[in-house]
């Protein structure tokens, strides 16, 4: 066989090179085709990882493949539902750097409440970890918590409580501040609005709590969690007045028999409204909160039936 010259194979591998680099910028040039609504091109439309956990116990590996779907379907963020901060720090690292290799930002949410005993410890473990990821740069939890658990007729807040929950909301979003971050609360069982003189509710803890305190505001929960209904237009009052202090929204359908579904549709408070009040505010982060399929195929089928909600009406 002819030996080929330097020169030639020199040549061939330079073809080579840039072939393997064109395939490469073909590949990174898909999963950079974000998700973007005509209406609203501001929005980073993500999806929390607790729409999987069914099916994906929390683990490095589990997030990873969810970063993967992320980048395959142009979600720019995710928000990593860390329920009891059971990731340690260098396995937060290990998720930060993969993400950032795939260009995917990362929030980071623990799901306790603010009167559960185990919220300090659990707290001060998550915060660790949130600060090692980029994108909203929050840490978020529950405000109701164990006290709603344990009791399924609570409807709201007794003042005792309602004291107790502001004092460590307050004390936790001073930590997160001095940690780079934000710290929210997400709306829940509690009612919007108490009596103001034995029951209490959301619009009393933030009348109260400091300015470190954020929300984290769920668009199904004022209609199909709530211990109490909300109407629509008392939910969207409350949106308004409260939306300069939102990093970033759950994204959730709560149907007309105020039951959140497992792919987004109209919601009981048009999304319209709530994409306006967040445009007004540049507010751009959105996670799509979903009720798990009855299989993880399902479920993700129901991430891409909701975005073609989303890009068809907005």
């Amino acid at each position: 066989m002819k030996k080929r010259s330097p020169t030639v194979r020199m040549i061939m591998a330079t073809v080579i090179v840039l072939i393997l680099t064109a395939v490469v910028l073909a590949g990174s040039a898909f999963s950079a085709q974000k998700i973007v609504l005509k209406k609203y091109p501001d929005l980073k439309i993500g999806f929390t990882t607790t729409n999987f956990l069914k099916f994906l116990p929390v683990s490095v590996e589990s997030t990873k493949k969810l970063i993967d779907f992320a980048s395959d379907q142009g979600f720019p963020w995710i928000e990593l539902r860390d329920p009891s901060a059971t990731l340690t720090l260098n396995e937060c690292q290990q998720i930060a750097a993969y993400a950032e290799s795939k260009k995917i930002e990362v929030s980071y949410a623990l799901q306790i409440g603010l009167l559960d005993s185990t919220f300090g410890e659990i707290f001060f473990r998550g915060l660790a970890n949130a600060a090692v990821f980029k994108g909203p740069e929050t840490i978020r939890t529950l405000a109701a918590g164990v006290e709603f658990g344990d009791n399924p007729k609570k409807t709201a807040w007794t003042l005792k409580e309602l004291f107790r929950a502001v004092k460590v909301a307050n004390f936790a979003g001073n930590q997160a501040r001095a940690a780079g971050l934000k710290y929210v609360a997400e709306n829940a069982f509690e009612a919007i609005k108490g009596d103001g003189l034995s029951s209490y509710g959301l619009t009393e803890f933030f009348a109260n709590v400091n300015s470190n305190v954020f929300w984290q505001f769920d668009t199904a929960n004022f209609f199909a969690t709530s211990r109490v209904y909300t109407k629509p237009e008392d939910a969207r009052a409350f949106l308004e007045k409260h939306a300069a202090r939102m990093p970033y929204i759950h994204a959730k359908t709560s149907s007309k028999e105020h039951k959140p579904l497992p792919y987004l549709e109209d919601n009981e408070l048009d999304f319209d409204i709530i994409f306006s009040a967040l445009a007004k505010h540049k507010v751009s982060y959105v996670a799509l909160e979903l009720v798990p399929g009855n299989t993880v195929e399902e479920t993700y089928a129901n991430h891409k039936k909701s975005v073609e909600y989303l890009l068809k009406n907005f």
